[in-house]
């Protein structure tokens, strides 16, 4: 990795719960008093209340080894299981990103308005994305996010930082006791550094390929976080345009596989214009399967040739 999380410190006067191998029995691995549970890295693990009886919150702060860089991507990743003792589980998870080391003096959650009080605090808050349900108390759940660096980032807190009448929580068919409560353990906290999209003048990409079968012309999620890297290159690029040319395979008529390749690169154009794009910096078309890669004797199906392509020009503007 590029960038370490270091030192590991407490934002507020709660504390969470440290587990390991070596344990005392009620802080053991894998069994101990919120469950049992292996670590997911290593000997250990800490434990942490999301949702609490009168908005008690625990989270943990990590120290970056330097200063996030500005307009840089980054990922961030760790990976959490809901302890088995717990009754309630949270829908959604994320982080906080802060340009100093937060000390509050009580156990009541951290929301923005309580960072907002803080002498020169800069923050933000990113969203992480779960590759399983965050309900699961038999494995771990891996918790992840790109970002771009705002520049001031030195901190990273976890934990919720939601009220508990404001917290999102995943159904259970009947509203919380004051006793029920939200407890995680919390393993494997990574972040990264990645490098910067780019793309070379009048160089062709290929977006997808296969795009057609069985998606038809709908973006599916890949797509989407492929046209997102595209949308920040463009928007960091102002001298830039882009051609998006959609290609198909060689089976059905040659009108229809104009137009489905025709759908197919609009509908990537209409998304990049959505996010914010200029009309006059985007310009596409459908070329059916006039263009195969390689020779028809040789790709006998067709299926490869399937494809959307990109260009990116200098701008000219109209």
């Amino acid at each position: 990795m590029d960038v370490l999380l270091e030192e590991v410190s407490l934002p507020t006067s709660s504390s969470g719960d440290y587990f390991h191998e070596c344990g005392l029995e009620d802080f053991s691995v894998p069994t101990n008093f919120k469950g049992t549970q292996s670590a997911s890295e290593g000997s250990g693990y800490i434990g942490l209340y999301f949702y609490a009886l009168n908005n008690y919150r625990e989270y943990v702060q990590l120290n970056t080894s330097k200063k996030l860089r500005e307009k840089h991507p980054y990922k961030i990743s760790l990976q959490v299981s809901l302890a088995e003792t717990s009754k309630l589980a949270l829908k959604t998870m994320s982080v906080m990103l802060t340009n100093k080391k937060i000390k509050v003096p009580n156990s009541s959650v951290l929301t923005d308005s309580r960072l907002d009080l803080q002498s020169d605090v800069e923050f933000h808050e990113v969203t992480l994305k779960a590759d399983n349900s965050i309900s699961d108390k038999e494995g771990w759940v891996t918790l992840s996010a790109e970002f771009d660096a705002k520049g001031f980032e030195t901190q990273i807190i976890f934990g919720n930082f939601q009220t508990n009448e404001n917290t999102p929580l995943l159904e259970s068919g009947k509203l919380p006791l004051s006793s029920d409560f939200s407890y995680y353990f919390v393993d494997n906290f990574m972040l990264e550094e990645l490098p910067r999209v780019n793309y070379e003048k009048d160089k062709i990409y290929v977006l997808e390929h296969n795009p057609f079968e069985p998606k038809g012309y709908e973006l599916d999620a890949k797509a989407i976080a492929d046209i997102q890297k595209i949308f920040k290159f463009l928007k960091e690029n102002a001298e830039v345009q882009m051609k998006i040319t959609g290609h198909s395979d060689n089976i059905g008529t040659t009108e229809y596989n104009k137009f489905i390749s025709s759908l197919r690169a609009r509908a990537v154009a209409l998304h990049l214009k959505k996010l914010g794009i200029a009309d006059d910096r985007i310009v596409w078309e459908g070329v059916g399967d006039t263009k195969p890669l390689k020779s028809r004797k040789l790709n006998a199906n067709g299926f490869e040739d399937g494809r959307i392509e990109f260009v990116m020009t200098k701008f000219e503007d109209q």
